[in-house]
């Protein structure tokens, strides 16, 4: 198993749209168990401490797409979601609108709950709703997310993807103590038979 170092440009423009979300990307892998268990500390970054038994013990489960996008997501249509029930400056409302068709809307008033932290899924949430926002215009954001989506999840092979999230996950790793204040503990792992590859997706943050 060998990590990749020079990843797609998007996951910098991620980075560069102030995302929250680690990413760590290894070719040759067989997506054993013992496999993500090695790769998960490689996304944990600035953790002061793992404990890679407890995680074992903690144990994770399959998840299908639908449950790993989450609400913030339209699968027919691959477009991510502005969740809730919002009212314009003209005066018309939206709910759970289409981010990329947000360019230049004005919001008068609106919000969404926060997903519960710890109960799992959620990706699209995670991605595109950082305490502060991302950077940029809902366009690019999609943009962004679709070529993310692509790299990880690729359209015509089939995935693995195991979701390793827990409330109890601050017991695992310091890393994750932030995100169960409010915002949310994210761990995914999406492996690729075909191509070998295994990603590792974690998130933890607060304001």
């Amino acid at each position: 198993m060998k990590r990749v170092e020079n990843l797609p440009p998007a996951f910098k423009r991620y980075s560069k749209m102030l995302g929250v979300l680690d990413f760590a990307v290894f070719d040759d892998a067989g997506g054993t168990e013992q496999e993500i268990l090695t790769a998960i500390p490689h996304a944990i970054r600035h953790a002061g401490t793992f404990s890679e038994a407890k995680l074992r013990a903690l144990g994770c489960k399959p998840i299908r797409e639908r449950a790993f996008f989450g609400d913030w997501y339209d699968l027919e249509s691959g477009m991510l979601l502005k969740v809730g029930s919002y009212k314009l400056a003209d005066g018309s409302e939206l709910h759970n609108p289409k981010l990329k068709k947000l360019d230049g809307v004005k919001f008068m008033s609106g919000a969404a709950a926060c997903p519960e932290a710890g109960v799992g899924g959620q990706f699209a949430y995670a991605f595109s709703n950082p305490p502060y926002g991302l950077k940029g215009k809902p366009s690019e954001v999609q943009s962004v997310f679709d070529d993310i989506r692509d790299f990880i999840l690729p359209a015509t092979q089939q995935s693995a993807i195991r979701d390793w999230t827990s409330p109890n996950l601050p017991d695992v790793s310091d890393y994750f103590a932030p995100g169960m204040e409010w915002w949310g503990v994210f761990l995914f792992s999406v492996h690729i038979p075909e191509i070998q590859r295994l990603t590792i997706i974690a998130g933890s943050t607060t304001d």
